[in-house]
């Protein structure tokens, strides 16, 4: 059951702090070994102290059709989503959830006024707070774009 705070709770109160990061130029077998020691599926990828993209468990798995023996040695680069996606650290959980549910996505990063990188928040730091009611709604507006989509 969600439990209802009684104050509004932004992306500094659920996201994860200073999240390990990887370059562009790092393997993936780096960025993999990242996501077995962080306990995550998504490493945030900066490049001259800027985000420019994220890689997730997903981007891996589906890399590996296309890449084979070879995907532990290329660059993360090659194969992450470009582009990000981000709230500022005062965007309120509501928003967060509207985020989510306009772009289609299950993180998103934290950036501050400067853009730079302080943290990510995931559908799992946000469903605590949800009714399984609002969970559903955003689940479902990514599925009916995902559907427009085709």
């Amino acid at each position: 059951m969600a439990s209802h705070p009684s104050t509004v709770l932004t992306a500094t109160d659920l996201m994860t702090p200073n999240p390990r990061t990887c370059s562009p130029f790092s393997t993936v077998l780096e960025a993999v070994l990242i996501f077995r020691d962080a306990d995550c599926g998504a490493v945030p990828v900066v490049d001259a102290g800027k985000a420019v993209g994220i890689l997730t468990d997903r981007d891996v798995a589906l890399a590996v059709a296309e890449h084979g023996a070879n995907l532990p040695a290329l660059p993360v680069g090659d194969i992450m989503t470009k582009g990000i996606v981000s709230v500022a650290p005062d965007d309120t959980l509501e928003t967060i959830i509207e985020k989510f549910g306009e772009e289609r996505i299950r993180r998103l990063l934290v950036m501050d006024r400067n853009e730079m990188l302080m943290g990510i928040v995931s559908w799992a730091d946000v469903a605590p707070y949800v009714s399984e009611c609002s969970i559903g709604h955003a689940v479902s507006e990514v599925v009916d774009k995902t559907e427009e989509g085709r």
